[in-house]
């Protein structure tokens, strides 16, 4: 009994977090769906789930290379916001989708699992679809070039008219309060390039396919600065994981002592 109740303490201390109190909140709300599609630009034969499922073996999908729907998506559309995981048990590389997702580009056939998280969010915080001017200020600013901040994304704007830059992707993660760094993937595996707002900040990587910029953080100031940016973002990305590690152990560790200090009272 005491078991029970210390876990029952510690699933509720995890739950405050606010991806994991999102996730577990949106577990009974039926207005979500998400249609996983076997070809890009929402092609092919469409396998629509109304609830979060931790192993997509467990769907069928007479197309499936097994008849089930695990590692079937190449393109996605929702209802709300989903998850999608390349590993069964909401585990590896995950995203969040809110909408429309016409290629997975090396997630395409990969993904295992997915969880519903709640309402869009698109109305409340409209994704700017037409070239957002930079601020005059920011006019000497440079982003890292060549540099991906792989994970943590908590929104995807897939942009759907030309014109759009890595500038436009920087006003959307200036714009809104949750954000802390972005990525933006020019044309090339979507048509009109891809943003990727996260939080908190992931540790950057030398990549070819990105753009990436740190709310608050100073600019690179020129093109070929990112081997300046990368070594102390690698610490400032390890420094934000700690902090939301131990935040977490501490809630936790608050449950469990104060349960055991009522039972021994």
């Amino acid at each position: 009994m005491l078991r029970e109740l210390v876990k029952g303490l510690a699933l509720g201390a995890m739950a405050g977090t606010p991806f994991l109190a999102a996730a577990i909140g949106a577990q009974g709300d039926p207005a979500g769906s998400i249609t996983l599609y076997n070809g890009e630009d929402l092609t092919g034969t469409g396998v629509t789930i109304t609830k979060s499922t931790p192993d997509l073996q467990a769907v069928a999908a007479a197309e499936g290379f097994d008849g089930t729907a695990n590692d079937y998506a190449f393109s996605i559309r929702t209802e709300g916001r989903w998850q999608v995981c390349m590993d069964a048990g909401y585990r590896t590389s995950c995203m969040v989708v809110d909408g429309e997702m016409s290629s997975l580009g090396d997630r395409g056939g990969s993904i295992s699992s997915v969880r519903y998280l709640g309402q869009s969010q698109r109305a409340a915080v409209a994704a700017p679809m037409s070239p957002a001017p930079a601020p005059r200020a920011d006019e000497d600013w440079q982003p890292m070039y060549n540099v991906d901040l792989f994970g943590n994304d908590y929104r995807e704007i897939v942009y759907t008219s030309a014109g759009n830059s890595w500038q436009t992707c920087k006003a959307a993660c200036d714009g809104d309060r949750q954000c802390a760094a972005w990525t933006y993937v020019p044309p090339g595996r979507t048509d009109h390039g891809e943003c990727f707002l996260k939080a908190p900040v992931p540790e950057p990587s030398q990549s070819e396919c990105c753009i990436s910029g740190i709310k608050g953080a100073p600019g690179t100031r020129s093109a070929g600065g990112r081997d300046e940016a990368v070594r102390p973002l690698g610490r400032l990305g390890e420094t934000a994981a700690d902090a939301a590690e131990d935040e977490l152990n501490q809630a936790v560790d608050r449950k469990v002592r104060g349960l055991l200090g009522e039972l021994i009272d």
